[in-house]
């Protein structure tokens, strides 16, 4: 089944010690790109959670966000202060006071308000630690459903595109032998028109070599064997992006040679046609996993 490389799923949990919160939300990109943003006593489970996420995703930029709102009533935490932050706040107090000649001194309660100057950091974070990754795994769970219902309507948008290739193909297809007549009939006009004697031999040979510059039948029977990939590919329960941005660069190159050998109007507006539609495909696929 196709996945979408762009879904969002959050989750929180409840524990004695606090609440756990974790978004996540995953856009396109070649490979596995993830980022994870949590509390500093958690960072020894980077690995891990690194870990899980790839057990789930292929492809992807993975932002995860982890917050930790502790209890007040829990008696797990240790609080100490930032040192370095408080020697730069009390310097920059010292500079203001020197420009303004007015007297800014810190009180207590204001220092201790300033943002991250109190760490708070728990006793023990093992039991946290697995809150956590079980909060996680839940989470990219539920961003696994979300990038399959997604993958699921740009698959419908996919056939829908295919399906209009399709029927480009059997147009031009269906008047492959009026294109050759066409080709045929101008060549003789041009010969009537400047009115001289030709030799039927060597006339048969040249229409013969401007069929086979003009002839586009390889061209569609490699078109129906890309559809024919494409629709395989679809439905493989597995990561498929690459793939089918392979077969899309296969289709716009044979449209771009149809185009290239056009002969009439239709072939030349097919060709436009084509290349409109396997477009607006590739623009879908750069968000399959």
């Amino acid at each position: 089944m196709l996945k979408s490389m762009t879904a969002f799923a959050n989750g929180d949990v409840q524990t004695p010690n606090g609440r756990f919160t974790c978004e996540m939300r995953s856009v396109n990109q070649r490979f596995l790109d993830t980022t994870i943003r949590q509390p500093d006593f958690l960072r020894k489970s980077e690995g891990d959670i690194r870990k899980l996420l790839s057990q789930y995703i292929n492809r992807g930029k993975v932002e995860v966000f982890i917050k930790y709102y502790p209890n007040p009533d829990a008696d797990i935490n240790e609080l100490s202060i930032n040192l370095p932050m408080l020697q730069q706040l009390l310097e920059c107090n010292n500079e203001i006071k020197k420009v303004t000649d007015t007297n800014t001194d810190l009180n207590t309660m204001d220092i201790l308000k300033w943002p991250q100057l109190v760490i708070q950091t728990p006793k023990d974070t093992q039991e946290l630690e697995q809150t956590t990754l079980d909060l996680i795994k839940q989470v990219v769970q539920k961003l696994l459903q979300a990038r399959i219902r997604e993958g699921e309507s740009l698959k419908t948008v996919l056939l829908e595109k295919l399906a209009t290739i399709v029927a480009i193909k059997a147009t031009v297809e269906q008047h492959i032998p009026e294109i050759q007549k066409s080709l045929k009939e101008r060549l003789l006009a041009k010969l009537a028109e400047i009115d001289v004697e030709h030799n039927e031999e060597r006339f048969e040979q040249e229409l013969a070599m401007q069929l086979q510059k003009a002839d586009i039948i390889e061209e569609t029977d490699r078109l129906n064997t890309h559809i024919t990939e494409i629709q395989r590919v679809i439905e493989l329960d597995e990561p498929v992006g690459r793939r089918l941005d392979f077969l899309i660069q296969e289709l716009h190159r044979e449209a771009n040679t149809i185009g290239s050998k056009s002969a009439t109007i239709l072939t030349s507006q097919s060709s436009i046609d084509l290349k409109v539609a396997i477009e607006q495909m590739r623009e879908q696929i750069q968000n399959i996993e």
